[in-house]
């Protein structure tokens, strides 16, 4: 005997797979990276904030050119800052007010700041003249790497992104 009541299967449509597919993508390409930290994108983060910076210092230079002006970065390994504010001496003061600090969080990333003038020799400060020069011996070029990506001042004083 056959049983006039028809049995309705359960399951997913076609376009309901299709879409969930399509969320779980965009997620893996713009959330997950964000969440487990990837050296690169970390890389390009701390090289915008320290191109910032240096920037910034180097237009104060140029707008401010009184003698007494301190228009300095400290550079250490995992430090960009400026000396304490109304003073020229002592290191980079992580605890400055102003935005010029980058800092990079060693438990997170192990990437390191690492300043090197025309000559391949590191440097660990630099400050700019009133023509946005910077002090160091730059006549081609000089780099601060930060992992993968890098930040380069000629000797006319240009700050940009290099390779």
């Amino acid at each position: 005997m056959k049983s006039s009541s028809k049995q309705r299967l359960r399951g997913f449509t076609l376009i309901e797979l299709i879409i969930t597919l399509v969320i779980l993508g965009i997620l893996s390409v713009t959330a997950v990276p964000k969440f487990l930290g990837s050296s690169t994108e970390d890389a390009y983060s701390y090289r915008d904030s320290a191109l910032n910076a240096l920037r910034t210092v180097q237009l104060r230079a140029m707008q401010n050119t009184a003698l007494s002006s301190c228009h300095k970065l400290y550079i250490t390994p995992t430090l960009i800052a400026p000396p304490t504010p109304d003073t020229c001496t002592g290191s980079a003061d992580a605890n400055n007010s102003e935005h010029l600090v980058v800092q990079i969080n060693t438990q997170r990333s192990d990437i390191t700041f690492n300043a090197l003038d025309s000559n391949a020799n590191t440097f660990t400060e630099i400050s700019f003249d009133p023509l946005g020069r910077a002090d160091q011996n730059c006549a081609s070029q000089c780099k601060i790497d930060v992992g993968l990506a890098a930040i380069c001042i000629s000797g006319e004083g240009l700050i940009y992104a290099c390779p």
